[in-house]
């Protein structure tokens, strides 16, 4: 009964927040033009009061993070306006590391329990590819974000994830966008007029945001290839330019084009060359067929205009195959 209390608790305190939030119009201080406005002054105090003015931002930052609410990508960008490129992206990536794991240990703390007893056969594979390559899967997300950060919080909080891999897995995975965003910040600090929105320092840190998605999959591909390769010691040289694996047909026509191409190539194939098509498929059916139409055929003489007609059926092995494909 505690644990009910104690959520009902947590419930009541975050609609409580999220009211307050929404209710005072605290929206309304978190846009750009507002950012701008108060420049000076958040500088100014920033310079007089600098543990307090961190203290304050790391705060609003965490709470902002862990109830979902908008306005984490002005506060981020508003870092690089006030603290810099260091020290923003260094505040910035502690305060959402530690404001998504906040929520994800809300979700856990209100609906693990719940869903996984509701769930537990279909969720034990789900559970058992977390346990395994948990930590993968969250970097990935983290790193490429095409899904919103509070889902994520959310989703990875019913999983058994563990807390502190989830936290050091955000950490590094969310850093490479926290910087990007906290380096366009520095650049919007120093907009004064609209002409200047198209300054090259300004185009090219949005050019870095744009292009993070790919440059992100560059590194998801290094390091799972180093993941699959990392128990293979690489050898110091190649005997082959591609090593091809059952000289069936699709094996054959591979290593031709390549050999064509004047790659070096190796061919391999454990039992027959040609595999099913030539030996046991295509071509032997083919065979059959074309033997079976001219017993067909003596036997129906009469329709041709014979008296009658005489074969005899050798073994099946002896059936020339190749002669039969050429004919």
């Amino acid at each position: 009964m505690k644990k009910i209390y104690l959520k009902i608790l947590l419930v009541v305190a975050i609609i409580v927040v999220i009211y307050l939030f929404k209710s005072s119009g605290s929206e309304q201080y978190l846009t750009l033009e507002t950012l701008k406005e108060k420049q000076g002054y958040l500088k100014n105090f920033y310079y007089n009061n600098p543990f307090q003015a961190i203290a304050s931002f790391m705060a609003v930052y965490i709470l902002t993070a862990a109830l979902s609410l908008p306005g984490a990508t002005l506060l981020t960008l508003s870092a690089g306006v006030l603290f810099g490129f260091g020290t923003g992206t260094v505040l910035v990536s502690f305060a959402s590391t530690i404001g998504a794991t906040l929520a994800f240990l809300s979700a856990r703390f209100l609906f693990k329990e719940t869903v996984q007893n509701k769930f537990r056969d279909k969720l034990e594979g789900i559970n058992a590819g977390i346990q395994k390559d948990g930590a993968y899967f969250l970097f990935t997300l983290r790193l490429v974000p095409l899904f919103p950060f509070f889902l994520i919080n959310l989703v990875m909080g019913l999983t058994p994830i563990r807390t502190l891999t989830y936290f050091l897995v955000s950490q590094v995975g969310m850093f490479p966008g926290t910087a990007v965003f906290v380096n366009a910040g520095t650049q919007l600090a120093e907009i004064n007029s609209l002409k200047e929105i198209l300054s090259f320092k300004l185009l090219l840190s949005f050019a870095l945001i744009g292009i993070l998605p790919l440059i992100s999959k560059f590194i998801l591909d290094y390091f799972k290839s180093r993941k699959i390769l990392r128990k293979y010691k690489k050898p110091k040289y190649f005997d082959y330019n591609m090593i091809v694996i059952g000289a069936g047909s699709a094996g054959l026509v591979s290593s031709y084009i390549a050999a064509v191409l004047k790659a070096k190539v190796a061919l391999i194939e454990k039992h027959k060359m040609g595999g099913d098509c030539l030996n046991t498929g295509c071509v032997p059916s083919k065979a059959l067929i074309r033997s079976s139409k001219i017993l067909s055929y003596v036997n129906r003489a009469q329709e041709f205009g014979f008296n009658k007609g005489q074969i005899e059926l050798r073994s099946l092995r002896h059936i020339p195959w190749q002669s039969m494909e050429k004919r």
